[in-house]
């Protein structure tokens, strides 16, 4: 061993369903000779105390239940010149960390800086790029892992310090991924399914007013009261697995379409009506578990891909664009907008008449190196940083990638949807707060397909006007620092 320490490597944890991107690596990490890994969680979201208390157990039980020792972050944590040899940041925003840990903190007491993305990016629009590729940590750390050329051609294109310190490694959360699919089933979800076929739901959380001049990547209120229809009607048969994004209920709750107290009951009436809600940290049992999966524009998209399953992918008309992967990404898949083609979908996987596509050219394209040994090979690539050795080269990149981007989307008459799909299903009786949500969603799209577009696209710019602003502070400390003692 060339060093006579271990390095000292600093793992920055910020949220529960985050910890499968970087448990590969610390793994690897813990079982060397090279390494000595340390873990520090930190707040959900530091300006959200009570969110961040909430999540609170949540982190603590997942790194207990294995066995992983961690440091809870608290005011007199500080860094220090020395005290690390490398940090690994998962969560970009600087907003979102206490102070002393915004990027340019860290990186002026700590040599190597290593940006692991907390998930795969799908989507596109003016706001969600300088999100996921212009941030201090995206733009200034020492090496950043990304998972496909696609991906890194992407930096080459949004970042403005380009791509030349992005690295195709693989990422390690599909590590964990593969290594999870092997389980079996926990007992209790069995039970649930009940042997019907079983399709999963993810639903992002941009649907409301709030998010309908920008990253409005969201089908809730256009397509929900539909699925939610199809779900009771075909329950017999069909098992709904819902798993919304962590941001859809707290919006919900915002938007004032239910009110905290009824968010228990709306988990009781949903397992009374035969939907499994699944809000557990990681999502792998719910791969496991479905024959197939509707999903808004995320992460979802790419990583159910490794299951080789039928995914249909729901687009919002009026939202933003997917981005330039994801564009190619859903050439691969079924599309729909319509309640029609959903349920159309839902009656082929009910039935067992889903024509068989081979996903493999995708996987190749898009998760080229899917073997199980990303962690590892971002374990190596800090030894060779540190040492200031050549860095290897794992996968021979094209910086000069032309990519591709759009897909061609129709229009739904969202005002006529509901009655059009019911007409022939004979609407079922939901339950009190299910109810109540539902009509909220079908009001809300009403009162957005009444708007003009003259009215959309001047909320547009008015927003990337103030998406401009806002991005121009996060990369200046003193003022984001100036800024956050305005807030208070």
């Amino acid at each position: 061993m060339l060093n006579c320490r271990p390095l000292r490597i600093l793992f920055l944890l910020q949220r529960p369903e985050a910890w499968v991107n970087i448990v590969s690596l610390w793994q690897f990490m813990k079982d060397s000779d090279d390494f000595h890994p340390i873990v520090w969680v930190l707040p959900y979201n530091f300006e959200n105390e009570k969110l961040s208390s909430e999540k609170k157990p949540l982190m603590r039980k997942i790194l207990e239940d294995g066995s992983i020792s961690f440091d809870e972050w608290h005011g007199d944590f500080s860094l220090s010149d020395g005290d690390f040899d490398a940090v690994i940041f998962n969560h970009p925003y600087d907003r979102e960390r206490p102070q002393a840990l915004w990027f340019d903190c860290v990186n002026a007491v700590v040599p190597v800086t290593i940006y692991i993305p907390y998930g795969p990016v799908m989507a596109g629009g003016h706001k969600n790029m300088r999100l996921q590729f212009a941030q201090p940590t995206q733009i200034r750390a020492t090496a950043v892992v990304a998972r496909s050329e696609y991906e890194r051609a992407m930096y080459g294109k949004h970042c403005p310090s380009g791509n030349s310190h992005v690295h195709v490694l693989g990422q390690p959360r599909f590590d964990h991924l593969l290594d999870s699919l092997e389980k079996p089933l926990p007992d209790s979800l069995k039970k649930e399914i009940a042997g019907r076929r079983t399709v999963l739901w993810n639903s992002h959380f941009s649907f409301t007013h709030n998010y309908s001049g920008s990253s409005n990547f969201s089908t809730f209120d256009i397509l929900g009261p539909e699925i939610f229809t199809l779900a009771v009607t075909m329950r017999e048969r069909l098992c709904l697995l819902w798993r919304p994004h962590p941001g859809l209920f707290p919006t919900i709750v915002r938007s004032g379409l239910l009110q905290p107290d009824d968010l228990p009951k709306l988990r009781q009436e949903l397992t009374m009506i035969g939907i499994i809600l699944d809000e557990t940290p990681d999502h792998v049992a719910a791969f496991k578990a479905s024959d197939a999966m509707l999903t808004d524009v995320g992460s979802f998209l790419l990583e159910f891909l490794v299951t080789g399953k039928p995914i249909l992918a729901l687009i919002n008309p009026d939202g933003e664009p997917l981005n330039e992967e994801a564009s190619q990404l859903v050439a691969h898949y079924a599309c729909a907008n319509t309640p029609l083609e959903i349920k159309n979908f839902l009656h082929q996987v009910v039935a067992s008449t889903m024509n068989f596509v081979d996903f493999s050219h995708a996987q190749a394209e898009h998760l080229p190196m899917l073997d199980g040994h990303a962690g590892e090979r971002v374990a190596q690539l800090i030894l060779q940083l540190h040492r200031n050795e050549p860095l290897s080269e794992w996968y021979d990149v094209n910086p000069d990638m032309n990519l591709s981007a759009g897909i061609k989307k129709s229009t739904p008459d969202l005002q006529g949807s509901f009655s059009e799909l019911t007409g022939e299903l004979s609407p079922p009786s939901f339950p009190p707060v299910l109810g109540h949500l539902i009509r909220g969603l079908i009001d809300l799209r009403r009162e957005k397909s009444r708007e003009s577009a003259f009215k959309k696209k001047a909320r547009r710019r008015i927003n990337m006007v103030r998406t401009n602003f806002v991005e121009f502070i996060k990369l200046r400390p003193r003022l984001m620092s100036w800024a956050r003692r305005l807030r208070g």
